[in-house]
């Protein structure tokens, strides 16, 4: 997954919902919207490395990397939320 840093935490808990705890997410500095190709250019050569790990690492080895800051991020510390639905 590709996402800008403003919507990591979101992307993550989203993907925690559908069973994917450790999904791994290129992410990008917030915002990307009107870029020069030049500036575009450059954020995704920055982003190569976690695209390509996120597509040939074993799953086993992603989780290994990711374990902590996908718990950090898909239950913050302090955050007391709903255990039943709304």
């Amino acid at each position: 997954m590709i996402a800008s840093d403003t919507f990591v935490k979101f992307a993550r808990r989203m993907a925690a919902t559908q069973g994917c705890l450790y999904m791994a997410i290129a992410e990008t500095p917030n915002p990307i919207r009107d870029l020069s190709e030049q500036a575009l250019q450059v954020r995704i050569k920055a982003m190569m490395p976690s695209i390509v790990d996120g597509l040939t690492l074993p799953p086993q080895e992603i989780e290994r990397r990711l374990k902590s800051t996908a718990h950090a991020q898909i239950h913050p510390q302090g955050v007391v939320r709903s255990s039943v639905p709304i």
